[in-house]
């Protein structure tokens, strides 16, 4: 059973706002991109075992993905998290291409000719079990055995265990025999650690815990507010030149019609420039050609408010990103994405 299921990381929903609203010819573009694809290919091994846990009876484990739990004045981050009443399972994904050879001290990736070196991804997932042992004796939870496993998540991949590296043998697989590896555990007699009530309270304190990571990738790369694009992207075409008009968007460059497109806009402002915007604010992101139909866009948003009038601030919402069928519960109706209008 999933208790915390695989979503878009925000580091991600943050590159893929920015890749929309960064020139194609801005100085930084080529960082972005390589961030992008890197971040792309993280979530991607992500969905493969998410696919991979989703086979499993929905009795068998408490699954959690993506669990970044805090630990003195850090935090440290789980990919898969597996608990049942005797045993946790924690889990590592690995996506890299090519060919992976992992030794005693580091990782080595060689991919179109190149050669890239990483950290240990088995010293990685055993730090990751020793944080999550000191974190569960904080909360007085009694002893339970833990095992870790490092799971490479691309099919493609050669994977590399140097000779004699008897932990990398027993702890590295991959993907498509993770379910192999768990059935292995079971022929062990474990005896029963946690009972229902320590099962409840535990997943009650990891949910209650888990922050996720919020990062602010303009800030990172060097790109300022002044250069993130403004405009309501177009579904089809992609370009920032849809015009409002009468509770519609119409595209100049390709002439589609959109109830919806600025969704997306009102998503990047959050992402990409803060997570409260004004009147005026949309007005100026979306080339709004009135205060009015600002108010409109705002009242069909539904989001959370504060102060009055001209101080009148509005919040992005817990439930992020935005999606159309929040903003349009019956979006057969709003003849959305039509060439030539509705």
């Amino acid at each position: 059973m999933f208790i915390l299921d695989l979503e878009k990381p925000h580091s991600l929903l943050q590159a893929e706002a920015c890749d929309r609203r960064l020139a194609r010819n801005h100085i930084k573009r080529p960082d972005l991109e390589l961030k992008l694809r890197n971040l792309i290919s993280g979530h991607q091994g992500e969905k493969t075992l998410h696919y991979f846990l989703s086979l499993f009876p929905k009795d068998k484990f408490q699954i959690y993905h993506g669990l970044r739990l805090p630990i003195g004045n850090s935090f440290f981050q789980i990919d898969g998290l597996l608990v049942t009443s005797k045993i946790i399972f924690v889990l590592e994904s690995k996506n890299n291409a090519g060919i992976l050879t992992i030794d005693k001290h580091q990782l080595t990736q060689q991919y179109n000719e190149n050669s890239e070196t990483y950290q240990n991804p088995v010293a990685q997932v055993t730090r990751h079990k020793i944080l999550l042992k000191y974190f569960l004796d904080e909360y007085k939870f009694p002893a339970i055995p833990m095992e870790d496993l490092v799971v490479i998540t691309r099919s493609s991949t050669e994977l590399r265990i140097t000779q004699g590296y008897t932990e990398g043998h027993k702890k590295v697989c991959k993907a498509e025999d993770l379910l192999k590896e768990l059935h292995r555990f079971e022929k062990f007699n474990y005896k029963e650690s946690f009972d229902k009530q320590a099962i409840n309270r535990l997943r009650h304190l990891l949910l209650k815990k888990h922050t996720p990571l919020i990062v602010n990738i303009s800030e990172e790369l060097g790109i300022e507010r002044s250069e993130i694009l403004t405009g309501v992207s177009c579904p089809n075409c992609k370009t920032l030149k849809m015009d409002y008009y009468r509770k519609e968007w119409k595209c100049s460059e390709c002439l589609l019609y959109s109830k919806d497109a600025f969704i997306e806009a009102i998503n990047d402002y959050f992402l990409l420039i803060k997570p409260t915007i004004t009147n005026a604010e949309l007005r100026e992101f979306l080339r709004l050609p009135s205060q009015r139909a600002a108010t409109y866009i705002l009242s069909i948003l539904k989001l959370h408010s504060t102060g009055q009038n001209k101080g009148r601030v509005y919040h992005q919402p817990k439930l992020f990103p935005i999606s159309v069928s929040h903003v349009f519960p019956n979006q057969s109706n709003t003849n959305k994405n039509k060439i030539g209008g509705p």
